[in-house]
């Protein structure tokens, strides 16, 4: 039995803790969450206290297994806190804000012998997966295009009442291209590696009201330059009319030597034709990943350099986005854009 300890309540802690409170391998022993109110919430939701020290949770000896939902500026000093006292980590994206504090974590892991899965759901939804396993064995030979919608839809009225985002970029980092547009960049880098260059265009379209107080975007547009091959994302959020249902499209287009491959979370077509058809909880198939590599001792299918390298990618975004033109990767200069000199590396809490 792993004994779990749930490390913050922000973004999708309250995704994997139900998987981790079910799973028949796995106890939650323990939470922690420095803001007294979500801290509370946390608490009402499984029934035990919540420390506010993670430091004093991460060092107990009941703990095995840390699942870490912070801010993103958090995870800097808690991933490295959590493997120096040998508890295997699950972290909820994104790694980091910046590319400074996502090489404090690879470097503070080093020489450790944990686990440390970085959970992007993209990876686990079979037909997305699939796609990538097939352009990484050049099984879909001479790609020339790769297309990914991610753009999510919210009804009209209090954005807040929906997402957690936006908050001010000096927090997490910027806008939608750091939160949703994260899993888009992770699953590209995972199929395609690092793109030779990247250009990004930003806009607040949809959400002004909510994005501008805080200068980051709302939508935003990423082109990939590989030898032959273009990759282009484009994320978001768009508003709908109040009576609308919200929801969201999350599609992928890839063209290639004699085939037109295209999926969705549903399902995976080959010119038409329906290849895989499965709906999955990738919520729940990214904590049983985690939980069979525990029990296998296999090492998990994205860490802490996969967390560095989105972080490079995202952080030349920003930087294409202020200048108007393409960055090169890997980046010559790694300062995060929208961030001041001193905030590219955070102390303590901002709330």
């Amino acid at each position: 039995m792993f004994r779990v300890a749930l490390i913050g309540n922000r973004a999708h802690q309250n995704t994997y803790g139900p998987r981790f409170q079910n799973h028949d391998k796995c106890e939650i022993v323990a939470l922690a969450e420095h803001n007294d109110e979500k801290a509370d919430a946390l608490s009402a939701i499984y029934d035990l206290p919540c420390e506010r020290d993670y430091d004093a949770v991460i060092e107990r000896n009941d703990v095995d297994v840390v699942c870490i939902a912070t801010d993103f500026y958090l995870k800097r000093t808690l991933v490295p806190k959590a493997a120096a006292c040998g508890k295997h980590v699950f972290v909820d994206k994104s790694l980091a804000r910046t590319v400074a504090e996502a090489r404090e974590i690879r470097d503070g892991v080093q020489g450790t012998d944990v686990k440390i899965l970085l959970a992007y759901p993209a990876r686990f939804t079979p037909s997305f997966r699939t796609i990538a396993d097939r352009l990484r064995a050049g099984a879909y030979s001479r790609p020339v295009s790769y297309v990914h919608h991610f753009i999510r839809q919210f009804p009209d009225g209090d954005l807040m009442e929906y997402v957690s985002y936006p908050t001010e970029a000096r927090v997490n980092g910027g806008g939608e291209l750091m939160n949703l547009g994260s899993h888009p960049v992770d699953l590209l880098y995972y199929a395609m590696g690092m793109p030779k260059r990247v250009y990004a265009n930003f806009e607040t379209a949809y959400w002004a009201d909510f994005y501008d107080q805080f200068g980051t975007e709302d939508v935003a547009t990423m082109l990939w330059d590989y030898d032959g091959l273009t990759g282009h994302i484009v994320t978001g959020r768009n508003r709908v009319a109040p009576d609308d249902v919200s929801g969201s499209s999350n599609s992928i287009d890839v063209w290639c030597e004699g085939y037109h491959v295209h999926a969705t979370p549903e399902r995976l077509l080959e010119n038409g034709d329906v290849v895989i058809e499965k709906d999955l909880d990738n919520g729940e198939a990214s904590v049983d990943h985690f939980i069979d590599c525990l029990e296998q001792d296999k090492t998990p299918i994205s860490g802490v350099e996969d967390g560095l390298a989105v972080a490079e990618i995202v952080t030349a975004g920003y930087q294409s986005a202020e200048q108007g033109q393409f960055i090169d990767l890997p980046l010559k200069d790694d300062r995060h854009p929208m961030l001041a000199d001193d905030e590219q590396i955070i102390e303590g809490y901002l709330d």
